[in-house]
């Protein structure tokens, strides 16, 4: 058995950011993961040919100036010089299969006449219709601006809290306003992931949690067991209450409340010289059987693209196939390699800061047991990392 201070389940950025503050801490802090890599939603796979490496994002794909805890620890892994630009190309719809602007798309009437409600209008106890709807138009909503915000956490927006979707933050001058890294986001996941004290097991999916004199006793499916003073889970909420069940029937039972959608994602990497369709950054399609294509023209090469598309769930291989084909206009013949991945993503709706509070509530008095990921405050990657490091702060807080 190996033991620990504290002892990690989920190596996304989640799981990495709080590892990282435990050992610059000097605790001893391992991280459990159940893939065969970190990252989570940091996911960049590479593959090279003919000497040249290709990278493309297959989850999140931008960083914001914004980010201001995300580069706090970037700067302290002394990697903000693989900060890199993301090149100006559009995000666009595509409509029965054409490429379109989204101001061609929009009723600017409408849009002129609904603006004024954005000086007016406070996000807070609203669902993303309700608000966005007043600030756009109905029309200019419906038929347009719902399909970008679905576009990102692919399912359906609607009831999602406004004040969670998009949020403002203090910017940090010195830095981009968007970016990405020189190896893709999981190049960050890698480097923290290699920070010193930080024991990784990939692999290795949790089977059970049991707590006993003080400690927890986590096992593994593989025949691990890890033991630690301190439980951090950094999983979709239903992992968390399942692996919580027996440990703390409360927390797993208002974790179990929280609904969440599943994320089918098909990356595939084509020559240049092969595709003939203009640089995006996305392509969002209203009404189709993806959410959002995302491109790799972002950050241009000058041998290949590469294009992540996010499906609806419940699609054959043969649905998604000829879809991507179509789309690229190109054969499979032409696909030099393809990814395929499903992410866990949360579902909210507006009365998920009262589950927040009560959340919080449960957890005040349990300073060994911590609980991070992207259904707390926001989904954004900066949500992810501010979560970790105010539940690292509550742990070191004097009792």
């Amino acid at each position: 058995m190996m033991y620990n201070d504290v002892v990690i389940v989920g190596g996304g950025i989640s799981g990495l950011s709080l590892a990282y503050y435990c050992v610059k801490a000097g605790m001893k802090t391992s991280i459990i993961e159940k893939n065969d890599t970190v990252g989570g939603s940091f996911c960049s796979p590479s593959y090279t040919s003919g000497g040249n490496e290709f990278w493309f994002e297959m989850g999140a794909h931008t960083c914001y100036s914004s980010y201001r805890n995300l580069l706090d620890i970037v700067e302290k892994c002394g990697i903000m010089d693989t900060i890199i630009p993301r090149a100006k190309v559009p995000f666009t719809l595509l409509i029965d299969d054409n490429i379109k602007s989204i101001v061609s798309q929009l009723n600017l009437f409408e849009l002129l006449v609904s603006a004024p409600n954005l000086f007016k209008l406070k996000k807070t106890g609203l669902s993303v219709k309700s608000y966005y709807s007043k600030i756009v138009g109905d029309g200019n909503y419906r038929d347009v601006i719902s399909h970008f915000f679905n576009a990102v956490p692919s399912q359906p927006t609607d009831d999602f809290p406004a004040d969670m979707m998009f949020k403002s933050r203090e910017k940090r001058k010195d830095v981009l306003k968007n970016y990405t890294f020189k190896h893709g986001l999981q190049g960050v996941a890698r480097t923290i992931a290699a920070t010193k004290g930080i024991n990784v097991f990939n692999g290795q999916a949790v089977s059970s949690v049991e707590f006993a004199n003080g400690e927890y006793v986590l096992r593994t499916t593989g025949g691990g067991e890890y033991s630690a003073k301190t439980l951090v889970l950094a999983t979709p909420s239903s992992v968390a209450s399942k692996l919580l069940r027996d440990v703390n029937p409360d927390i797993a039972n208002h974790l179990g409340q929280l609904k969440a959608a599943q994320v089918d994602s098909v990356g595939v990497m084509v020559k240049k010289s092969d595709i003939s369709l203009k640089p995006v950054a996305a392509m969002i399609s209203p009404n189709d059987v993806f959410y959002s294509v995302v491109s790799r023209d972002t950050v241009p090469d000058e041998h290949f693209r590469g294009f992540a598309f996010h499906f609806k769930t419940g699609l054959d291989d043969a649905t998604k196939r000829k879809r991507i084909t179509d789309v690229l206009g190109v054969s499979m013949s032409k696909i030099v390699h393809s990814e395929s991945r499903l992410n866990t993503v949360p579902s909210l709706n507006l009365g998920h800061h009262q589950w927040l509070e009560k959340t919080d509530t449960l957890l005040k008095e349990k300073k060994n047991l911590l609980l991070t990921g992207n259904f707390f405050g926001g989904m954004a990657i900066e949500d992810c990392v501010s979560r970790s490091l105010s539940e690292f702060n509550r742990m070191k807080m004097p009792a």
